[in-house]
């Protein structure tokens, strides 16, 4: 069994007597990218402080490749690479100077500097920028500058506060596409965001964090089968049938069900709680093919990570004696709201 690259246990953090932090447990496995989300004042920069060393009073333990942060402090951090959610340059110096400076604090040789930094320029597209001051840069530019500074001395850990805030969507993507190839090449990554499709896009296990706990982690399909939340197929028509009255037959979605035109011949639909997937499946092949239609694609569709971080925190107030509304029922029938 691989022994996971973090571990938190029982990690607990107040502020003058007002817990942030309350007996927080979570694992990480190398090469793993791991989302960290919840609502703001959930503890989310807090836990990455910790595990970055900028907050060291706390209770409970905190494990990077084996070494107590704590009692390790030098030998654990050695491994982890940090952007804050608000990176802090000198604004004098260049872009070159400032990563060749913090470069060298973190113990990278000047002929490996000489070559890394360049490389992380241009695959970040800023290698024209390497003789601007700081000053002189756009906010994407500084977050792209703050991811560069992280990865610097190739780190196995890669802790990240808010990564994609204030990239435009080309910024965005490539910086979703370097967290796929640092995951290709055994970092792991845990990283927050509040933009949850860029979660989605990237990692392979979520955290959802509310009120300082941890109660739920796992797979998008984990979280989903954890909170009961009903099978969404996609379907989709090359050519579609004459009658589609079928799609909200209960006879093939289960009572309940319903289904939803996001485009004239593609349609999502939500299941009963107790169909099978496969049965509707086959089901929806036949009356289409019955009715003169094509079917292109159909298929088990994965919830939005909107809908389970939506879940998990209407479940978690009401288990704290909360009082939360209750969510509107589903309309019947297929439509195309």
């Amino acid at each position: 069994m691989v022994e996971p690259l973090l571990q938190l246990a029982g990690v607990s953090k107040a502020y003058y007597g007002q817990a942030v932090l309350s007996d927080v447990s979570f694992e990480i496995a190398p090469g793993e990218v791991f989302g960290y989300i919840g609502p703001n004042g959930a503890g989310k920069t807090t836990t990455l402080k910790i595990l970055a060393g900028l907050i060291t009073t706390y209770d409970g333990v905190v494990r990077i490749g084996g070494v107590d942060v704590k009692t390790g402090r030098d030998r654990a951090h050695a491994l982890i690479g940090f952007m804050p959610q608000a990176c802090g340059f000198q604004s004098w110096r260049t872009v070159e100077s400032a990563l060749d400076t913090l470069a060298d604090l973190s113990g990278v040789p000047a002929d490996v500097r000489a070559r890394r930094i360049p490389a992380l320029l241009e695959r970040f597209d800023l290698l024209a920028a390497r003789g601007k001051k700081v000053k002189e840069l756009s906010g994407g530019m500084t977050q792209k500058l703050g991811l560069i500074q992280a990865l610097l001395h190739e780190p196995k850990l890669l802790v990240l506060d808010e990564p994609l805030e204030g990239l435009d969507p080309p910024s965005r993507r490539l910086l979703q596409e370097v967290l796929r190839e640092r995951r290709a090449a055994g970092t792991t990554v845990l990283f927050s965001s509040h933009i949850l499709s860029d979660i989605e896009d990237v990692a392979d296990r979520v955290g959802i964090l509310n009120r300082g706990k941890v109660a739920t982690t796992g797979s998008i399909r984990d979280l989903t089968r954890a909170f009961g939340l009903p099978p969404e197929l996609e379907l989709a028509f090359s050519v579609a049938p004459a009658d589609l009255g079928f799609l909200a037959d209960p006879a093939v979605i289960g009572a309940g069900g319903r289904a939803v035109a996001e485009r004239p011949d593609a349609w999502r639909l939500t299941l009963a709680t107790d169909a099978d997937p496969d049965a509707v499946v086959h089901a929806l092949v036949e009356r289409t093919l019955a009715g003169g239609g094509r079917v292109r694609k159909v298929g088990v569709a994965e919830p939005a990570l909107d809908d389970l971080f939506a879940r998990y925190i209407l479940e978690s107030d009401r288990a704290a004696g909360l009082t939360v509304p209750a969510p509107a029922a589903p309309a019947g029938g297929p439509d195309g709201n």
